[in-house]
């Protein structure tokens, strides 16, 4: 006996049962059903097609999200990582702080689930969630963030936070509380708490020198919405769903960062579809942010390119006249800079404090590109060209100074710049280009220079205390621009001081109004940051106040790549 095949028998029985179908009704019974049957499936297409058109879409867990980025992470710890880098990224997704910030750069729970002022603005109370946990399961509690807080007030830290830390003193009050008492109040003391908690049970026997090192970091574990999973060669470094995290484990079901030698090889990859996203410092064409799959984010970072001025150098003659610093304001071409050197992907500075943040004031003096303007500065402080060398003089003092900058592309571009708009005012302007290394150990850290270009990264403090006051010229002080003036540092120093937020706000309207008027530096722009993600991605917002690149992954956790249409 042959036996059927399953495939054979269920095609014989079907066929029997149409044999049967035929042999019982008769012609205009079949044409009624067959109508039938044509109109069901019409309708179940006409519903699907309405779901789709009314439905309302509901996310659903899965999919891949691939992030090109540049470079190759080195530490992938909160307290070392490189700020604006892949491993602040990493940083970004893996671990948690205290409290974060929403998308209008408003402090909000994280780790903490509240926190009450206390000892008009010197102490700090943060009540922790319940049931924390780190992403290998162990109890994260209040000891981990003393811990952590301790670390960055060892000597043996090496990190860039220390002095946010130096002078404070965290208590664990309890598992679940935390007691931070400052030496003064501080309005802006609530960003620094946004940096990411690190484990003791991992971290505790290590010697405070070495928990920054690399091979202490290779595989992190922190209480952020995602972990580390693998990572594939030096290419690649894969994240899964944080299955502990406290608001729940995020929809996208891996994350992939993959490395890149530049920005044009990343932009190639990302117009190709071989990765979901990319970020741009760069000037990307027209028709590369035309691509219909993608969407595009442009993000004002929280960091300008400015110049500084020394006023107590050996030229201070020269650099500490306001006259020569406000004609020099007058004229520079910060439109042209903006055109030519960042091909339009940037916006123009003219406040300290930037747009976005707490105390920016909008109706600030400025200087607008005026030769005129500058001419008449310099001339009614007596300065004339008295030889007609094409140089002006006052008091037998040549109007010229040295430029010193980075040397690259980019910076010796926009010292050309600076040099013909300041040249056609009567100024001598000698340019000096450094190497990275030698701008930053024999130039920056001496403070040897009379006129600097550079720039400042602000991060999520609004605080500018730390760049414009004169205690902080000195290094490792980040105050670039040396002077004395106490219509800058009084009202830093009031601000600073004051636990209510609309007098801090009116005192760095003043300080702002001050700046205006002494011109310390001459701040050029604010880089723009494109970020571009396929059009697959759900949940991305334009309407963010970024302050450092990784704060593009803002609610991520509730990003999505799958999908449904639903009936209410």
């Amino acid at each position: 006996m042959r036996w059927l095949s399953g495939s054979h028998r269920a095609g014989f029985i079907g066929l029997a049962l149409l044999k049967v179908f035929a042999s019982r009704f008769s012609r205009a019974e079949k044409l009624t059903m067959a109508g039938l049957l044509v109109l069901i499936v019409l309708a179940l297409g006409g519903l699907a097609i309405w779901r789709e058109q009314v439905g309302v879409e509901r996310p659903l867990p899965g999919g891949v999200f691939v992030e090109g980025v540049i470079g190759k992470p080195q530490i992938i710890n909160p307290l070392y990582a490189r700020a604006n880098t892949v491993e602040d990224d990493l940083v970004k997704l893996i671990f948690a702080g205290l409290v974060k910030t929403n998308p209008s750069r408003e402090f909000i729970p994280d780790l903490a689930e509240s926190w009450e002022v206390q000892n008009k603005g010197k102490t700090y109370v943060f009540k922790l969630r319940e049931n924390l946990k780190w992403q290998d399961g162990e109890k994260l509690d209040a000891d981990d963030v003393v811990f952590t807080i301790q670390v960055m007030q060892n000597e043996a830290y090496t990190g860039p936070y220390r002095t946010d830390w130096l002078s404070v003193t965290a208590t664990a009050v309890d598992d679940r509380t935390v007691k931070i008492d400052l030496p003064d109040p501080s309005t802006f003391f609530l960003a620094k708490t946004t940096i990411g908690i690190i484990p003791s049970h991992l971290f505790a026997l290590l010697p405070v020198a070495g928990i920054g090192e690399p091979t202490n970091n290779t595989a992190p574990i922190g209480a952020g919405p995602y972990q580390f999973s693998q990572t594939s060669g030096q290419e690649a470094i894969s994240l899964e769903p944080n299955q502990y995290y406290y608001a729940g484990a995020p929809l996208i079901d891996k994350i992939v960062f993959v490395s890149f030698d530049s920005e044009k090889e990343l932009l190639t990859a990302l117009a190709n579809g071989n990765i979901t996203a990319g970020g741009f410092s760069g000037a990307i064409s027209a028709e590369d942010l035309l691509l219909p799959s993608l969407h595009q984010y442009i993000y004002p970072l929280p960091q300008y390119r400015a110049v500084f001025f020394n006023q107590f150098g050996e030229n201070k003659a020269i650099i500490a006249d306001v006259d020569v610093r406000q004609a020099l304001a007058y004229a520079t071409n910060k439109e042209k800079i903006i055109k030519e050197v960042v091909g339009g992907n940037a916006e123009i500075v003219n406040s300290p404090i930037l747009s976005g943040f707490w105390g920016n004031l909008p109706d600030v003096k400025t200087y607008n590109y005026d030769l005129g303007a500058a001419a008449n500065v310099l001339t009614k402080a007596g300065w004339k060209d008295t030889d007609n060398d094409k140089v002006l003089e006052k008091n037998k003092q040549r109007l010229a100074f040295t430029v010193t900058f980075k040397d690259d592309k980019t910076n010796a571009l926009m010292a050309d710049i600076l040099k013909e708009g300041w040249q056609a005012i009567g100024a001598e302007v000698n340019l000096n280009p450094v190497n990275s290394n030698d701008l930053i150990n024999t130039i920056i850290r001496p403070r040897n220079y009379e006129v600097l270009i550079f720039g400042q990264s602000l991060g999520a403090d609004s605080d500018p205390y730390a760049y414009w006051h004169s205690s902080q010229t000195a290094d490792p002080g980040l105050a670039l621009s040396l002077m004395y003036d106490k219509d800058i540092d009084n009202p830093l120093e009031m601000a600073r001081l004051s636990s209510d937020l609309g007098r801090a706000i009116s005192y760095y309207h003043s300080f702002q109004n001050a700046f205006a008027k002494t011109v310390p530096a001459i701040l050029l722009y604010r880089p723009n940051y494109t970020y571009l993600v396929d059009a697959k991605v759900k949940g991305t917002t334009e309407s963010i106040n970024i302050s450092s690149t990784p704060d593009r992954f803002t609610n991520i956790e509730k990003w999505y790549i799958r999908s449904r249409k639903t009936l209410q």
